[in-house]
């Protein structure tokens, strides 16, 4: 099964771990497993006020996840996300939807 997980609430949140959790999870039984921030989860973007949880997705991404950030969101919010390096895949709300529509599952966890 190939899922995608999105993600609006920041780093430290209950939300935002309930979501790693759930991606952690799901990898774990061998599912294919996006993640698209969006709104305040593209503050996992930013290494300087995020790097725990930073860290938490490099080691996701490590088990196969493959994350997306909205840099719309990132823009807003003053981030630039080329500056993050490979981890995260720039993303638009057009591309969202594709993701979205090449999944079995949507799981929002707002």
């Amino acid at each position: 099964m190939k899922a995608a997980v999105l993600l609006k609430s920041g780093p430290g949140t209950d939300n935002a771990e309930r979501a790693l959790q759930t991606v952690r999870d799901m990898l774990d039984a061998g599912h294919g497993v996006s993640l698209f921030l969006l709104q305040e989860g593209v503050r996992f973007c930013d290494t300087k006020t995020a790097r725990t949880e930073a860290e938490g997705l490099e080691a996701l991404a490590g088990m196969g996840l493959d994350i997306h950030v909205l840099t719309r969101d990132a823009a807003l919010r003053g981030m630039n996300t080329e500056s993050t390096g490979n981890l995260f895949t720039g993303g638009s709300y057009e591309s969202l939807v594709d993701l979205m529509a090449s999944c079995d599952r949507v799981v929002g966890i707002l």
